[in-house]
């Protein structure tokens, strides 16, 4: 028995002011920016690619996501999750409270003069000084 076979159009596209806007992956300037609101914890995959400017309103799991995360920057307080999949050099900007992510960090690298711990975690004996290698 022959099937029909359709090609279904892939296309990823956002709306702003109300206005559908198509994202041509070979050029950043029709990407999003300032995106912000709750991440489902079904997203998944590599965000290699994504850049630009995280805006503070930007929460969620990101537990299913993995890539290079050096072309990003902004607060990233409201995020959680695992994050052993990522990857990248965080002095491009990354900040915020990161007490809710876990997971394995050794592909990350960056500087951390501005990190601190917990009031819980310094009475449970941990010392920042004991984390940096």
């Amino acid at each position: 028995m022959k099937k029909n076979l359709t090609r279904i159009k892939n296309e990823l596209y956002f709306y702003k002011d109300g206005v559908k806007k198509i994202v041509d992956y070979n050029d950043k300037l029709t990407y999003p920016d300032n995106i912000k609101g709750d991440i489902n914890s079904e997203l998944r995959g590599d965000i290699s690619e994504l850049w630009g400017n995280i805006n503070s309103g930007l929460r969620g799991d990101i537990s299913g996501l993995g890539g290079d995360i050096s072309e990003l920057r902004g607060d990233i307080s409201g995020l959680w999750g695992y994050i052993s999949e990522l990857r990248g050099d965080i002095n491009s900007g990354l900040r915020g409270d990161i007490s809710g992510l876990r997971g394995l960090a050794t592909d990350i690298e960056g500087n951390i003069d501005a990190c601190h711990i917990s009031e819980e975690e310094r009475t449970a004996g941990i010392d920042i000084k004991d984390l940096i290698k």
